[in-house]
């Protein structure tokens, strides 16, 4: 899925699109997680997360959400006693646009959408890594910082191939520059 960052940040009403990206076990929760807290706490932002799942089912079968879209709903919303909401939506194919565009009608106005797992869009991107041997096979034009697990281990130089590498726990406001947020 080839999508221009244009096209989207025109296509919805939302202040900033950031991709993460990675191998499993490299940081990413981690990293959007931490990022998710500072943003809230440094700047009252309303965070929206939107992550690609490609090797298991996000519902469960034989669990009411799941029968309710397999019996032909276009999604089911359930709630707990928390307040907490999930959504499921059963459809053969839903593309991103129409994601974002669901989430920019939705009762809160955003100020950052991240998106997990998305390797092909043209949003600005952080890539997370536990090895400074994986980048080069992950790299694409869009991706303007290294961090994730890498920033655990002691390394000499902070950049690699003219990227930094940024540990967002205490490096928060590099984060803030390189994306032109707060």
């Amino acid at each position: 899925m080839k999508i221009e960052k244009e096209y989207l940040i025109n296509y919805i009403m939302i202040s900033k699109i950031i991709s993460v990206i990675g191998y499993s076990g490299s940081g990413k929760t981690n990293f959007i997680t931490t990022a998710i807290k500072f943003l809230k706490e440094n700047l009252n932002f309303n965070i929206a997360v939107i992550k690609n799942v490609k090797h298991h089912q996000i519902d469960e079968k034989g669990k009411d959400s799941y029968k309710f879209t397999e019996a032909g709903a276009t999604y089911s919303l359930i709630q707990n006693d928390k307040s907490e909401i999930a959504v499921f939506f059963k459809k053969e194919e839903i593309r991103l646009e129409e994601l974002l565009k669901w989430v920019e009608n939705g009762p809160l106005k955003l100020n950052i959408v991240i998106t997990e797992g998305f390797r092909n869009l043209s949003n600005p991107t952080v890539l997370c890594i536990s090895n400074l041997n994986e980048v080069e096979e992950q790299l694409t034009k869009n991706v303007k910082m290294v961090s994730g697990v890498i920033c655990s281990k002691d390394l000499k130089d902070k950049k690699i191939l003219d990227l930094p590498i940024v540990d967002i726990k205490s490096q928060f406001s590099i984060f803030q520059e390189i994306f032109g947020i707060g």
